[in-house]
């Protein structure tokens, strides 16, 4: 192997900051230089125009945070992709999984929802085999979609796998994000858990539904240390160890168009993961992130445009570091996803696999002035806002002021949409007036169970063990709970107000 580097720079004289900014201001002809150049975040952190190794720049970058650890079946694959299976008909639901484990997925993300309004209808442990049916998870890893609502799922699809006999080979992630009100249901769960599958991942920290709800990158990082250090808390006082609690935890956050702010928002949370894991004295410090690409920068009135946000949001998914990514099918707005919405939400992923060859270094924002700056700056902003939060008594006193240091963040970022101070492509820039139209499947009339089974009722119980026992008896998952604290916007919706679609 060639030893031998070639400095580009080599026979150049070196400048200094003080040099270029003279420069700079020379070619701006008078216009002011801040006004001009200098750009800031929503969280008040300045973006350049100029990263350089000083002042405050350490040569040491924090990769030994960034490496992924215990990912299951990743099979010489960089990362898992992990489509969201949603089609609220089980059967249809089962193509869905099947078609996209054929054309390349390598992990499955499942929304239930037992009404069939936001998700699969799922109710009962049979209707769970068969949406699972032909799916060897031997292979394939299996993931709820993170809510405070999978308690009862979880225990339909854990008492699937239970007693089988290769079962450090099955992968599950239950998705649970329990609320302050159930932390019974938690010690519970987590107690099952450690017994038969400690490998499993059985809580989500699910960050990405801040960012769903309007929050800056550093609210989304500093609810997903306040939620966490909640959930640990609650665990310690049920008689857990941290070294048992963090291996049952994985970590769910959004990625937007934006691809090199978030790949310093995925290295950030990592940092902010270790930091909070060292406090509390863990041997192991990293963690499991799922990133899944945002919803609320999608348009329904000019889709295809979000092809392009798609792409940025799985490039810094890969190049932030994610372990399982999800990119959404660009018709999200619009409604079930058709095969090839599907099929294009896949190969997005793929093409950056397997012919961009992306996953073939570890961390490559490792040692550039502007990601470790940025990075760096990122993961202080958001340990700062998390201090506040700790300081108001932690998430369960604090939730409502952060839920409101939200709304006003996302009223700020609204009103700058509208003036066109922020630009969005094929919604207040480039708008087309006669946008093809794309596809989306109708959505199915999910009949109610027969009543043989409704009779024998819900799953009801805060004990893990129950609920799985219930669930082989054939009670049915009662109805999802709204999720109320935060609602979900999109930035594009003040300008779909008379849109027909």
């Amino acid at each position: 192997m060639n030893d031998y580097v070639l400095d580009l720079a080599d026979g150049f004289e070196t400048g200094d900051e003080a040099q270029w900014r003279a420069l700079s201001e020379k070619a701006l002809r008078g216009a002011d230089f801040g006004e001009t150049l200098v750009r800031r975040s929503e969280d008040g952190i300045k973006r350049g125009p100029l990263f350089t190794k000083a002042p405050g720049f350490t040569d040491t970058p924090e990769t030994t945070c960034l490496r992924k650890v215990n990912v299951p079946h990743l099979a010489g694959r960089a990362w898992h992709i992990a489509p969201v299976i949603d089609h609220p008909d089980i059967d249809h639901a089962n193509r869905d999984i099947l078609a996209d484990l054929e054309g390349g997925a390598s992990a499955l993300r499942l929304k239930i929802d037992p009404s069939g309004k936001a998700g699969i209808a799922v109710r009962t442990r049979v209707d769970m085999q068969r949406l699972l049916s032909g799916v060897y998870v031997g292979l394939v890893p299996i993931h709820l979609s993170p809510s405070f609502n999978n308690f009862e799922a979880a225990a339909v699809l854990a008492g699937l796998y239970k007693g089988h006999g290769d079962l450090n080979n099955i992968h599950l992630g239950l998705g649970y994000t329990p609320e302050p009100d159930s932390m019974d249901k938690s010690v519970s769960l987590a107690t099952w858990v450690r017994a038969h599958a400690p490998h499993w991942k059985a809580f989500s920290v699910n960050a990405a539904r801040t960012h769903e709800a309007g929050a800056t990158t550093a609210q989304e990082l500093a609810y997903m240390l306040a939620s966490a250090v909640a959930n640990i808390n609650a665990l310690l006082d049920g008689g857990f160890e941290i070294d048992e609690i963090l291996p049952l935890m994985d970590v769910h956050l959004a990625v937007a168009g934006d691809g090199h702010w978030d790949i310093c928002k995925l290295r950030a949370a990592r940092m902010l993961w270790t930091r909070m894991a060292d406090s509390y004295g863990a041997a192991e410090t990293t963690c499991t992130i799922h990133a899944t690409t945002s919803r609320r920068m999608l348009s329904k009135l000019d889709p295809w445009s979000n092809m392009l946000r798609l792409g940025g949001a799985s490039f810094a998914g890969i190049c932030g570091g994610a372990d399982y990514i999800t990119t959404l099918p660009f018709t999200e707005p619009l409604g079930l996803a058709t095969p090839f919405a599907r099929r294009i939400a896949r190969n997005t992923q793929i093409l950056f696999m397997e012919e961009s060859r992306l996953g073939q270094v570890t961390d490559p924002a490792a040692g550039s002035y502007t990601h470790e700056t940025l990075s760096r700056k990122i993961a202080d902003a958001a340990w700062g806002l998390f201090q506040d939060i700790e300081r108001r008594g932690g998430w369960t006193k604090a939730n409502h002021w952060f839920a409101k240091q939200m709304s006003v963040a996302a009223k700020r970022r609204d009103e700058r949409i509208k003036s066109g101070e922020i630009k969005l492509v094929g919604i207040n820039q480039f708008a087309k007036p006669d946008v093809r139209e794309a596809k989306v499947l109708p959505r199915p009339k999910i009949k109610p169970k027969s009543s043989p089974i409704t009779d024998t009722g819900a799953i009801d119980t805060d004990d893990f063990v129950a609920a799985i026992n219930q669930a082989q008896d054939g009670r049915i998952l009662p109805e999802n709970i709204p999720e109320g604290l935060f609602k979900s916007v999109r930035l594009s919706e003040p300008f779909e107000a008379g849109d027909a679609q």
